[in-house]
């Protein structure tokens, strides 16, 4: 975990029947809010910025008053950096780091769930996305894929797979 929250923000608990894939629900006197750029509560099941709050949170970087400005909210919430979506019981799954969101036409694109999709074809080994410069979009996403079939095709794996 982060050095700024030691030692824990979230835990599944032992009651959850199977594993849903999140880091769990806050430990207790801890709260986590998802939040938008401007620091707005987002609606549940909406992406946005995991923010932390809690006894084991920092108040802060040791003389480094601009650095700690940048990670704390008003509120006094740690900005962990990391894209989360909390669901209506409290559980929140990390989507991916917020500096690695590629920016299309004004639309956020989360390489991982990119890489997900994917991997998820039979004939890819493996795969990673990153965001390129772009001059209509402003950013485009790129893949690079190892196939497992060497007759594979870009259509291949799109067709069925990535939705418009």
């Amino acid at each position: 975990g982060l050095s700024e929250t030691a030692p824990t923000l979230t835990c599944n608990t032992a009651t959850n029947a199977e594993f849903n894939g999140t880091i769990g629900i806050p430990v207790p006197s801890t709260y986590i809010s998802i939040r938008d750029d401007d620091g707005n509560e987002v609606p549940l099941g909406q992406a946005g910025e995991i923010c932390a709050k809690g006894p084991q949170v920092m108040s802060g970087y040791w003389n480094r008053p601009e650095e700690t400005a940048k990670v704390m909210t008003a509120d006094g919430y740690f900005r962990t950096g990391d894209i989360g979506i909390m669901d209506e019981k409290g559980y929140t799954k990390i989507v991916d780091r917020k500096k690695d969101m590629i920016l299309v036409s004004g639309f956020n694109v989360y390489p991982n769930e990119v890489e997900e999709v994917i991997a998820s074809h039979p004939g890819v080994l493996e795969c990673a996305v990153i965001g390129i410069p772009d001059s209509k979009s402003g950013e485009a996403v790129k893949a690079f894929v190892v196939k497992k079939d060497p007759n594979l095709t870009a259509e291949d794996v799109i067709k069925g797979r990535i939705q418009a």
